[in-house]
C-alpha cells in the first residue's frame, strides 16, 4: 500500500498531519509543499528535455543515414540514365542548352561567368566555354586548392585563351595551368599562401550535378566542392543537365546541399528562383 502512494499523496498526508498537530503551520507547510513541488516538477522537465534530445539526437543520425543512402541510390540511377544516351544525342544536346544560355537575358548581362569543364557524366560545355570567352566575358574555371588541414577547396580561376590556359588535373577534369593556378596561390610578394588572390565575383555560376528535381534541388558526385563554393555567393546558379538527369521526385537532400535558381538542359530553361542580385533579371 505504501509503495503505491506518489509524491502528491504523501504530501498531502505531510499536510494534514501539520495542521493537525498545529493549525497554526497551515500556510508555512503549504508553502513549503509548493516549492518542493516546484523544484520536483523542474527536476522532471529537464529529464524529459535529455531524454529528448537524446532521442532527437539519435532520430538526426538514423535520418542522415538514410538520406546518404537515397542519394547514393539516385547517384547511381542517374549515372544509369546517362548510359543510355547515345554520343550523337549528347553533343546535339549540348548544342540545344548553349543556344539556351547564349539568348538567356541573364547571361547576355553577365560580365563575369563562372563555368566548369564537362566530364564524360556531364554536358560538353567545350562549345559553351569559347562562347563566353568570345563574347568578352570573364571566364572563371574551377581547380583544388590545398588546405592547411590537408583537405582541397575549389576555387575559381580566370582563364583567357581556352586551347593555352588549360591542362588536364584532378579526376581528368580541364583545369587551369599551374602557372594561372599560381596566381591564385601566391601572395602578393611572390611567397606561397594558402590564401588565394582576389579573383572576380561572378555574376553567374554554371554548375555540373548528377541529378536534379523540379524544385531546384541538386546532387553532385558527392565531394561537396560545389557546395562549399556556393556558400554566400550571391550570383545565380545555374544548373546545367540533360533531361534524363532531371528526376520527377524530391531528392533527399542533406543541410549542407545548396538548390539551384534555375536549370537549364537540352528542352528547357527552368526558373526556381529571381536572382539574388537586382541588376541581372531572371529567365524569360
Amino acid at each position: 500500500m505504501l509503495d503505491s502512494f506518489g509524491l502528491g499523496e504523501w504530501g498531502i498526508v505531510v499536510l494534514v498531519a501539520v495542521i493537525f498537530l498545529d493549525p497554526q503551520k497551515m500556510a508555512s507547510a503549504g508553502r513549503t509543499f509548493a516549492r518542493f513541488r516546484k523544484k520536483w516538477d523542474s527536476i522532471q522537465r529537464e529529464v524529459k528535455q535529455q531524454f529528448d534530445s537524446l532521442t532527437l539526437e539519435e532520430d538526426l543520425k538514423e535520418n542522415l543515414t538514410n538520406i546518404r543512402t537515397a542519394k547514393a541510390a539516385l547517384r547511381r540511377e542517374a549515372r544509369d540514365a546517362l548510359k543510355t544516351l547515345p554520343s550523337a544525342e549528347r553533343a546535339e544536346g549540348a548544342e540545344k542548352i548553349l543556344a539556351s544560355i547564349r539568348e538567356w537575358p541573364v547571361f547576355q548581362q553577365a560580365g563575369v561567368v563562372a563555368a566548369f569543364a564537362g566530364t564524360l557524366e556531364e554536358v560538353d560545355t567545350e562549345n559553351l566555354l569559347r562562347h563566353i570567352l568570345a563574347s568578352g566575358k570573364t571566364l572563371l574555371l574551377p581547380c583544388l586548392r590545398p588546405e592547411a588541414d590537408g583537405t582541397s577547396r575549389m576555387v575559381m580561376v580566370p582563364i583567357r585563351n581556352y586551347d593555352q590556359d588549360l591542362r588536364e588535373g584532378a579526376f581528368g577534369i580541364l583545369e587551369p595551368k599551374e602557372e594561372l593556378r599560381a596566381g591564385i596561390f601566391m601572395s602578393a610578394g611572390g611567397e606561397s599562401s594558402l590564401a588565394p588572390l582576389p579573383v572576380p565575383e561572378p555574376d553567374l555560376i554554371l554548375i555540373p550535378g548528377l541529378a536534379f528535381d523540379e524544385r531546384g534541388g541538386r546532387i553532385g558526385k558527392g565531394r561537396g566542392f560545389y557546395d562549399r563554393y556556393l556558400d554566400g555567393k550571391m550570383a545565380f546558379k545555374l544548373g546545367v543537365a540533360f533531361e534524363v538527369q532531371v528526376l520527377r521526385k524530391k531528392l533527399a537532400l542533406e543541410p549542407h546541399d545548396k538548390f539551384m535558381d534555375g536549370l537549364v538542359t537540352e528542352q528547357k530553361l527552368r526558373n526556381f528562383s529571381l536572382p539574388q542580385s537586382s541588376a541581372l533579371p531572371g529567365p524569360a
